[in-house]
């Protein structure tokens, strides 16, 4: 019993010290929720619950990333970069149905 404790606890440490430095490490620009030092102080205090917030809640998706399976239901889609593809391209559209006409 006592190694499963002792893993247990090297566990919550590990996730607590993850948690901690990626906090520190990301840019302001994309903290959510909470200021850094609130952050901070929550997955110190809670080192459970402070780090599983901080990845779920604390910290904005990169731009074009997908978004977080626990996303809102009104929440907007990330923003793209242009398409993904000839389909999603209007003028490739537009320029085939002005070659579809022209035939």
């Amino acid at each position: 019993m006592a190694r499963l404790n002792t893993l247990l606890f090297l566990v919550v440490v590990a996730l607590a010290v993850v948690a901690l430095i990626d906090c520190l490490l990301t840019e302001r620009s994309r903290l959510q929720s909470f200021p850094r030092g609130a952050w901070t102080v929550l997955i110190l205090l809670c080192p459970v619950f402070g780090p599983v917030a901080w990845f779920r809640a604390g910290r904005a998706a990169p731009t074009g990333a997908p978004a977080p399976l626990g996303a809102p239901a009104g929440a907007s889609a990330p923003a793209t970069l242009g398409p993904k593809g000839p389909d999603d391209d209007p003028e490739f559209l537009d320029r085939l149905a002005e070659a579809i006409r022209n035939r």
